[in-house]
């Protein structure tokens, strides 16, 4: 569903209290999240973007309120860096949800296992209920995030609906509560995070460490000298390395400069175009 005003959406997440967190598009998206501007959280820090590369920080889990086991029999567990952030995953899962999460335009923060909430369910019972990850983007909105298979899915929406309908109300460490600790919650299941979804996002993310200036300008280039669309591998023509160019297509589409015209995996026979 799109949205004419950013006032509807903020009004949709407002009452509804969740929205099902769409993943663009073959990890890909012609504008960044027309989220509504929330207030900024007070525990978070500055963006580590700020940060100069010259400086090492030691990572650490952040706000995360438990860390997961290493290792566990029949799920995948591990974790991603985030700039200096440790980001867990106790499923292949949600592995994916992390790493199509980083390639989000304008993410500030992304944190696991966390914010620790406190509800009542249908009968008036208080529970609590960690999620999987939440992240904060730019603009300030914050995003509570649930991360369950599909099997699960009408189960675990109306446990989000019922943390909304309590404020969406923290536990802090000492028991203290505060609502509104995230503006909206957010489910997220193997419908959204694909396995395209997760190998676009892969190459999406090796292109802004990997990535020649100057070969990304000769593509976009390539690029501006063909019709309204093209595939992918027609970027590849006449140029040397190939590797070289590969990555600075994925960089082109990391910044938003061309735009995939169907869903899906991104490889050569891809239909590209120009974002207007």
């Amino acid at each position: 569903m799109r949205f004419a005003h950013k006032v509807s959406k903020h009004l949709l997440l407002k009452r509804a209290g969740l929205q099902g967190l769409s993943f663009p598009d073959a990890a890909i998206a012609e504008e960044s999240p027309a989220w509504p501007r929330g207030a900024t959280f007070y525990a978070l820090p500055e963006p580590d973007r700020m940060m100069p590369r010259s400086t090492w920080v030691e990572p650490d889990h952040g706000l995360a309120v438990r860390v997961p086991p290493l290792k566990q029999a029949t799920t995948a567990r591990g974790h991603i860096f985030n700039t200096d952030t440790v980001v867990y995953h106790e499923s292949e899962l949600e592995h994916r949800v992390s790493i199509v999460l980083k390639t989000y335009r304008g993410l500030a923060h992304l944190v696991s296992q966390y914010p620790k909430v406190q509800f009542k369910d249908s009968n008036g019972d208080t529970h609590t209920h960690t999620f999987d990850y939440f992240i904060q983007l730019e603009c300030g909105t914050r995003i509570a995030i649930a991360v369950k298979y599909n099997r699960k899915r009408e189960e675990m929406l109306q446990v989000l609906n019922q943390i909304a309908a309590s404020g969406i109300t923290g536990v802090g460490k000492n028991g203290q509560l505060t609502p509104g600790v995230a503006d909206a919650v957010a489910l997220v299941t193997e419908t959204e995070a694909t396995f395209d979804a997760f190998e676009n996002a892969y190459f999406l993310l090796r292109s802004r460490d990997h990535h020649n200036d100057a070969e990304c300008d000769a593509a976009l280039s390539d690029a501006e000298s063909l019709e309204a669309r093209f595939r992918f591998g027609e970027l590849l023509l006449n140029c040397w390395p190939r590797a070289k160019r590969r990555t600075a297509i994925w960089r082109l589409l990391d910044m938003g400069l061309l735009v995939p015209m169907a869903s899906g995996r991104i490889d050569e026979l891809t239909w590209l175009r120009i974002h207007a």
